[in-house]
């Protein structure tokens, strides 16, 4: 292994998790929450939806998640409230580790509702410091994105609604956009499910039982509670900045190795996010061959089948359907498999020059169990899942005569100190300026040019918008084309992994997104307008009517430290 002198920009996978779910040790919660449960119902109607909203299969597809009370009457409004506080929950069993959470459970709440529903969230902020809510995927106006050029940070003890229509069916995901990489760390994310409405879904698919699992991982101290950010030598923290600060305990739903009980023959359904911030997802069910239906903006045109595992890069959905196998009685390990993504070791010498070379147990650590599947008593037949070749119509997005816009994702030289900044376009998030960030006309449809600079992988992520990759190209440092890898199955997404250059400095990958900047159905230019810049946010007051006024649409590296050290930028949209 030859270390090369860390002129190079480089980049990768970070870790930074969430924590795990467990009883609060806090009384008062567990008596404010028992006192909100036995409050009495508005009213027959809301009885029922109650009574609906915790039935036994919802409970079962929860799968271990807390469910929030709906506290509106009528059927097309879902209201919820919804707190961030400090808390404990137990990571170790009978060890309390202190955390910030959302109503007192780590990952947060499920939340649920259907398309066409609108979402009411009365959220306080009982934490210590500012925070916000991003809602992770949805299309809905720029002053209800929660990002930190579309709504002012609330401060302790500060309230705020978030209001909007749901849109789209898929599996959301919900977390803070100040100081992410700590808050998301401590505890600050949980999983929105919309629905279809029961027409536009296919009724195999509709009656099969689903589960709802949040992958994740936390790094704990040897106390059992959340290791700070960046703590150890200098060597340390820059491999926590660039490799990535990776838990030592994976978690489904906030636990460990939890157990599924499943029936042999019979299909299942698996929605699943991935709330790392670092750890790259592959999924592997031994034995099994997986069928991917959906993603980050809903179902496929048509199944992708007999996959060996199911990969997600942080931030990241999948949905899949599979045939459980096995005998009565029996157990199956579901495992974590590694990915190559560009690790790096790094060696500070004695005059003060970093080295950094490969880690050659990159894509290649050891398998890790992530949850076991137990086979019930009773078995059925089912040889194959009963799927329709065509699941919906996705219409490409037309780029001819397109405008394209090149942003190159990089970074510093990594400082002796421990130091090191993530750059788009050469400037960190702080450094730039409405000069410097893209702008679009509402309508418009824009291609980016995603180009990786560095040596390690990046998930990119695009606020109130979905995309189409249309393929990526690598090129030599002399711009010379090595390869050019085509688009995947045409699919809706707001994720796209960016992976690491294949040569020296100065090589790169480019990922060509297509963009349409168009509201969604329902929306006006109005709602998605974004311009400005971050200093001319505005305090939306639902109350009497007053929308807020939103900076821009944020776009980042999913690993939390990258973007939080600089790797993010934003797009205004004008109308």
């Amino acid at each position: 292994m030859k270390p090369l002198i860390i002129a190079t920009s480089l980049c990768l996978a970070l870790a930074l998790p969430l924590a795990n779910a467990g009883k609060s040790h806090d009384r008062n919660h567990e008596k404010r929450h028992q006192q909100e449960h036995h409050k009495p119902h508005h009213d027959k109607r809301h009885h029922k939806r109650h009574d609906k909203h915790f039935s036994k299969r919802t409970k079962a597809e929860a799968f271990g998640l807390q469910l929030l009370e709906d506290i509106n009457p009528d059927p097309h409004i879902v209201e919820i409230n919804l707190e961030a506080r400090e808390d404990y929950v137990e990571m170790i069993p009978g060890v309390p580790s202190k955390v910030y959470s959302y109503n007192g459970t780590v990952p947060g709440p499920l939340i649920r509702g259907t398309v066409g529903d609108t979402l009411i969230i009365h959220f306080t902020n009982n934490l210590p410091e500012p925070t916000t809510i991003h809602w992770h995927g949805l299309r809905l106006p720029a002053d209800m994105d929660g990002a930190s050029v579309a709504q002012n940070p609330l401060q302790p003890g500060e309230t705020f609604t978030y209001q909007y229509e749901l849109k789209e069916a898929s599996l959301f995901w919900y977390h803070p956009h100040v100081r992410s990489n700590e808050q998301v760390e401590k505890g600050l994310a949980g999983a929105l499910l919309v629905s279809e409405k029961k027409r536009d879904i296919n009724k195999h698919i509709r009656k099969t039982k689903q589960r709802i699992l949040v992958l994740d991982d936390v790094l704990l101290d040897a106390n059992g509670q959340i290791e700070e950010a960046f703590v150890g030598t200098p060597e340390e923290v820059l491999l926590k900045k660039i490799n990535g600060r990776t838990g030592n305990t994976l978690l489904v739903n906030g636990r460990e190795m939890p157990t599924m009980h499943v029936k042999s023959g019979e299909p299942i359904r698996w929605r699943m996010v991935n709330i790392a911030n670092t750890r790259f997802m592959r999924v592997v069910v031994p034995g099994h061959k997986l069928t991917r239906i959906g993603g980050d903006g809903g179902l496929l045109e048509t199944p992708i089948k007999d996959m060996d595992d199911v990969f997600l890069v942080p931030g990241q959905r999948a949905d899949i359907m599979f045939i459980p196998k096995g005998k009565p009685g029996t157990e199956l390990v579901v495992y974590w498999k590694d990915t190559a993504r560009g690790r790096h070791t790094i060696d500070i010498m004695d005059n003060g020059m970093v080295m950094m070379g490969d880690d050659e147990m990159d894509g290649n650590y050891p398998d890790i169990p992530l949850m076991r599947l137990v086979f019930k008593k009773g078995h059925k037949h089912a040889k194959k899942l009963k799927l329709p070749e065509h699941l919906r119509t996705i219409e490409p997005i037309d780029t001819a005569g397109a405008a394209e816009t090149t942003l190159k994702f990089g970074h510093s030289m990594p400082m002796a100190n421990g130091m090191i900044k993530f750059l788009i376009n050469g400037k960190t998030f702080n450094e730039i300026t409405t000069h410097d960030a893209p702008d679009a006309q509402v309508g418009e449809i824009q291609v980016w040019n995603l180009a990786n600079m560095t040596g390690g992988d990046h998930p990119f992520h695009l606020h109130g918008f979905f995309f189409q990759v249309l393929e990526t190209i690598y090129k030599d440092k002399d711009g010379n084309v090595l390869e050019v890898v085509p688009a995947p199955q045409l699919e809706n997404v707001d994720m796209v992994n960016l992976p690491a250059r294949v040569g020296p400095m100065g090589s790169m990958s480019m990922t060509k997104i297509a963009i349409d900047f168009s509201p969604a159905e329902g929306l006006t230019g109005a709602d998605i307008e974004a311009n400005g810049g971050m200093a001319v946010i505005e305090n939306a007051d639902l109350s009497i009517g007053k929308r807020g006024r939103s900076g821009g649409w944020q776009f980042h590296c999913h690993i939390l430290e990258h973007a939080d050290t600089g790797m993010m930028s934003f797009v205004e949209v004008f109308q």
